[in-house]
């Protein structure tokens, strides 16, 4: 787990003198030695609260920073029962589209006075029971999640902290869950398999994580249902969701002769639907020609793989700041507009789909 400073302490503390090794820190009574002023003047002007003039306020401020005082993280905290810190929890820290998320993430909170608090359970549920307690462990304001499965330690963890949550790419929630951002998961499966099946394909797989791991089922169950109702074979293709993982799935169901094997492969990401490239490659099969491999993401470098890939585009950075907007209006006593936020994605046709050879 790391934690990253918000931009706005960031440049101020290239701005503000470092405090020399071997000296006290310095404080609210030295602020107000140095101006002949009282301490509680300085604690309004610093807090931000009526009970000074805008003029003095100006130069306690001015002094503030000229001396290189900070406020005491530990005391403020005890004192306004906040850390001013939100938690961010990730499934795949190698997976590019959480990068966009976190960054989304970080830069709505900082606009806000918060800092942020990251950690990537890496698909492993003790790994995400450890990260949980120690976001717990550190008095986190708040925290949005990507969960593992139905996210039973999560709901557990909203449950016993009273603190706000919200899901990330999490399965529909259920009656009085924490709060959400996802993408549409209905209508990215919709566009890819109708898109597929106007090329004239009738074999479709789909990359899917095992039951209890995996962060969208339906996902899985919309494409059953499109099946029953456009008649085509739906192979689910079940993988650990790791690049390596479902590149050994994808080589297995290619190993198929050509009659049975799927024409189709979606994936619920680009980052394993570059895994499929690899599989067809290690198979010498080629994409589209042999398979046609849909992902989902739109990452900058899904356009320049050999062949452009074909994929759901959705607005990551969007699905991290709308996280954070809700986290932060739910501390602020604000009721937000939608406790459940959809956002929404569109199909990118590139090379990597065509009419299937056989």
């Amino acid at each position: 787990m790391f934690g990253t400073r918000s931009s706005r302490f960031r440049f101020r503390s290239l701005r503000c003198p470092f405090v020399v090794a071997g000296r006290e820190p310095i404080t609210q009574r030295d602020v107000a030695a140095s101006l002949g002023v009282s301490i509680s003047a300085v604690s309004l002007a610093l807090s931000g609260r009526a009970g000074v003039s805008d003029r003095l306020r100006a130069q306690i401020l001015a002094r503030a920073a000229e001396l290189g005082y900070r406020p005491n993280v530990s005391a403020v905290a005890l004192r306004t029962k906040r850390t001013k810190v939100l938690g961010l929890l990730i499934r795949n820290l190698r997976n590019p589209h959480f990068l966009d998320v976190i960054d989304g993430f970080d830069e709505t909170c900082a606009r806000a006075g918060y800092d942020v608090m990251v950690g990537s359970s890496r698909y492993d549920p003790d790994r995400e029971r450890e990260l949980l307690d120690a976001f717990q462990d550190r008095a986190v304001d708040g925290l949005a999640v990507a969960p593992i499965g139905a996210s039973p330690q999560v709901r557990e963890w909203h449950s016993a902290t009273k603190r706000p949550v919200v899901l990330l790419n999490a399965a529909e929630r259920g009656e009085r869950a924490p709060m959400s951002v996802r993408a549409d998961h209905r209508a990215a499966v919709d566009f890819a398999v109708r898109h597929l099946i106007g090329l004239g394909h009738r074999r479709l797989a789909m990359l899917v994580a095992p039951p209890e791991k995996s962060p969208d089922p339906e996902r899985w169950q919309r494409f059953r249902e499109l099946s029953a109702e456009l008649d085509f074979r739906a192979d689910a293709v079940v993988t650990e969701l790791s690049a390596a993982a479902a590149r050994s799935a994808a080589v297995a169901e290619l190993r198929r002769p050509p009659g049975e094997r799927p024409t189709a492969f979606i994936a619920n990401s680009d980052y394993l639907a570059h895994a499929v490239y690899l599989a067809a490659a290690d198979l010498d099969l080629t994409v589209p020609h042999d398979i046609s491999v849909i992902g989902h993401d739109d990452l900058p470098t899904s356009a320049s793989l050999a062949p452009p890939l074909t994929t759901v585009a959705v607005n990551r950075r969007e699905i991290g700041e709308r996280a954070a907007t809700l986290l932060i209006d739910a501390l602020g006593g604000r009721t937000p507009e939608a406790t459940e936020v959809i956002v929404p994605v569109l199909l990118r046709v590139r090379s990597s789909t065509a009419p299937p050879a056989v």
